[in-house]
């Protein structure tokens, strides 16, 4: 599979692209592993997304990173550096369309990330997800992440407790 790896703050996306990226974080398949996630409305999630993305280069806090294949938007990831006393840290997410899922590209993401994250002085690196979220645990440590902990019934979501798994490397 070829996938081009885009930083959304050297090349933005255009109206289509977060088109896309809204209807990923949308998808009910996407949604079962997102821990908070948008609203239902695609038009105004698309609104919000299209002024997050005029922001994003003087947004200090975030870096992006999306995946193309065929010139079509399949994934992203969201680097987010934590806050006060933790400047050096940062939490990624990572959402893919369920019909690329099993292909590799969340690893991809994450390993772009860490390259991204080494360059911007990070000194560690987290992901939090679902405990029951396999796929995404797999990534993890596919990307070289450890495991630091489970946390019990850590997410309320959808009026259930759910465990949380903790991930994190330090650079």
């Amino acid at each position: 599979m070829r996938l081009e790896i885009i930083n959304a703050k050297e090349t933005p996306p255009n109206d289509d692209e977060i088109r896309s990226i809204v209807e990923i974080e949308c998808h009910p398949k996407v949604r079962e592993w997102l821990i908070e996630y948008v609203g239902w409305n695609l038009e105004t999630e698309f609104e919000a997304y299209k002024r997050f993305f005029e922001n994003l280069p003087k947004n200090k806090r975030a870096e992006i990173l999306l995946a193309k294949y065929k010139e079509q938007i399949v994934g992203f990831l969201g680097l987010w550096r934590l806050g006060r006393f933790m400047e050096h840290v940062a939490s990624l997410g990572v959402s893919v369309h369920p019909d690329y899922w099993g292909r590799g590209i969340a690893t991809r993401l994450i390993k772009s990330a860490i390259k991204l994250a080494r360059e911007k002085e990070f000194r560690r690196l987290e992901i939090e997800t679902l405990a029951e979220n396999t796929a995404m645990r797999r990534a993890a440590v596919k990307a070289g992440f450890k495991l630091e902990r489970i946390r019990k019934d850590r997410i309320l979501k959808d009026g259930s407790y759910h465990d949380e798994a903790s991930y994190f490397m330090l650079l």
